[in-house]
């Protein structure tokens, strides 16, 4: 795989990754702000079939509109010479959801059938909830596609771990964090030796109140003779809040 494509597929990977990340609407207190012109921008970097890579991203809001009498907003993903990716959320009873999403090789929006729950409302530790992840950086070394995104879905439990923490990054310090864990098991057959394995695939998001997403991890720790794993963080550097 070339370096171009490696990178290309991991700010795709990421991209996909963020969808689940819902918004809440709010005001300066919500820990997901999605007022329309609002932006964050991140600093990324991963490792993905052995090669390391940085790069920057973006997350910005981009519109609103109504739909079904509540308002849908649309929050646009992307890195500079990549693929982008918009998303439509709504707020639900009890929940944020996420309703549609559109690529930049897409005309039409394609619908969540059924609406994907990405976060509960209100956001309270100890609170959990299940929606389809697959594994983005995890490789096969000898056969094509060498992605499992294509034909491998698995649900991840997501869990409010804690709505108190401090975290720093590059943007600066920010207290009242919520900090989400989510936890899958993707089984494949690793090589003749080990035969079937459970592979933990691994996020860990963290959300400050009146900030939005500030930092996400991600791991897909898997090394055989059939596959590679990979990792990717990503932490605040710049924001604008509207």
């Amino acid at each position: 795989m070339s370096m171009l494509k490696t990178k290309a597929k991991a700010m795709l990977a990421m991209a996909a990754i963020l969808c689940g990340c819902g918004q809440q609407r709010g005001g300066g207190d919500s820990y997901f702000p999605l007022t329309v012109g609002s932006s964050w921008t991140y600093a990324v970097s991963s490792e993905i079939d052995g090669r390391s890579q940085r790069d920057m991203h973006v997350i910005s809001v981009i519109s609103e509109h109504m739909e079904g009498g509540k308002p849908v907003a649309i929050r646009r993903s992307e890195t500079a010479g990549n693929i982008g990716v918009e998303y439509a959320l709504r707020s639900a009873p009890g929940a944020i959801e996420r309703i549609a999403q559109r690529s930049d090789l897409e005309e039409q929006a394609t619908p969540d059938e059924p609406p994907r729950t990405v976060l509960p409302l209100p956001l309270k530790a100890g609170a959990s909830w299940r929606s389809s992840t697959t594994a983005y950086f995890i490789l096969r070394k000898s056969e094509y596609p060498r992605e499992l995104k294509y034909s491998q879905k698995v649900l991840m439990t997501y869990t409010v771990e804690a709505v108190e923490e401090t975290v720093t990054v590059p943007a600066g310090t920010f207290a009242h964090c919520a900090r989400i864990a989510g936890l899958a098991h993707l089984t494949l057959y690793t090589d003749p030796v080990a035969g079937f394995r459970k592979v933990p695939l691994v996020t860990s998001e963290w959300y400050c109140r009146g900030i939005g997403l500030v930092k996400l991890e991600r791991t897909e720790d898997v090394s055989t003779a059939f596959f590679s794993g990979g990792s990717m963080r990503m932490e605040l550097s710049e924001y604008t809040l509207r």
